[in-house]
């Protein structure tokens, strides 16, 4: 039998937008999930920001040069709106083939049209590869739960493995590279390095771990994932103060790093092994 030439006509291909579109990019309203977490805006548990790093940024110079850049953008947590992963990527796409002027032009152009879309200020930073390659790779601050000996049936969200024991009061930050939920939208997986400081009684290493392990088959957003890990410590746990700190792995070229904690200063952004 003949090989067989399997051909798609134009007309079956999806169109990826190379021309600027700001239409593409939307956000999706917080509230509905904070509800559902006994959260109000007018009264937030915590402070926060979201950052987001774009890898594959380009656009074209005056002359129709590519140029090339890892685009962050910094979401304040009290934005009425998250920003859509999928349609901020298309929308960066539809920058590829569009000519601007200047690089504080590309930089006013996202500033404009991501505020737009959080219902809050954006800011916007374009590094170059070579400072990129400066920073190098971060490590994550504190001690590692991954070689807890821990028995998982579980993994579903489960806020129910997470226990105080003792009365001593402690200060740690504990950490997770095994987390894993899945994207509400696409169904597709999410991995993340997780990160948790506090202040208050003792949180039972193993319960944290088969918690943060629940969120396996848990469809949501990375932010809202953040602020349902701070809700349901300080649900279970009470700590007098707490710090939550997620890095979420690139899809699309893209990572999200969500901060939620009662700290009024953000920790340090750093690149970790995944990112």
């Amino acid at each position: 039998m003949a090989d067989e030439t399997v051909t798609r006509s134009n007309a079956d291909k999806k169109t990826y937008v190379t021309t600027y579109r700001p239409s593409l990019l939307s956000g999706l309203p917080r509230k509905t999930q904070r509800e559902a977490l006994g959260i109000t805006d007018d009264a937030l548990p915590f402070r926060g920001i979201d950052f987001w790093n774009a890898w594959e940024f380009s656009w074209l110079n005056q002359k129709g040069k590519p140029e090339v850049a890892v685009a962050s953008f910094q979401v304040p947590a009290k934005s009425a709106q998250l920003i859509e992963s999928k349609s901020l990527k298309l929308y960066l796409g539809s920058y590829s083939g569009t000519k601007f002027g200047y690089r504080a032009e590309v930089i006013s152009t996202l500033e404009a049209d991501l505020t737009l879309a959080a219902q809050a200020p954006v800011s916007v930073t374009l590094q170059t590869p070579e400072q990129i390659h400066g920073m190098g790779i971060g490590v994550v601050n504190g001690t590692s739960l991954d070689g807890l000996d821990v028995v998982v049936d579980d993994y579903f969200w489960d806020p129910s493995h997470l226990v105080v024991e003792g009365t001593t009061i402690v200060r740690e930050t504990l950490f997770t590279h095994l987390f894993k939920s899945l994207c509400p939208m696409t169904g597709q997986p999410d991995f993340a390095t997780v990160q948790i400081q506090y202040s208050g009684r003792t949180i039972n290493h193993a319960g944290l771990l088969k918690y943060l392990i629940s969120y396996r088959q848990h469809e949501e957003f990375a932010e809202q994932i953040t602020e349902r890990i701070f809700v349901d410590i300080m649900n279970r746990c009470s700590p007098d103060r707490l710090t939550v700190h997620t890095h979420f792995t690139r899809r699309g070229g893209i990572d999200i790093n969500s901060v939620r904690s009662h700290e009024d200063a953000a920790p340090s952004e750093i690149r970790l092994w995944r990112q």
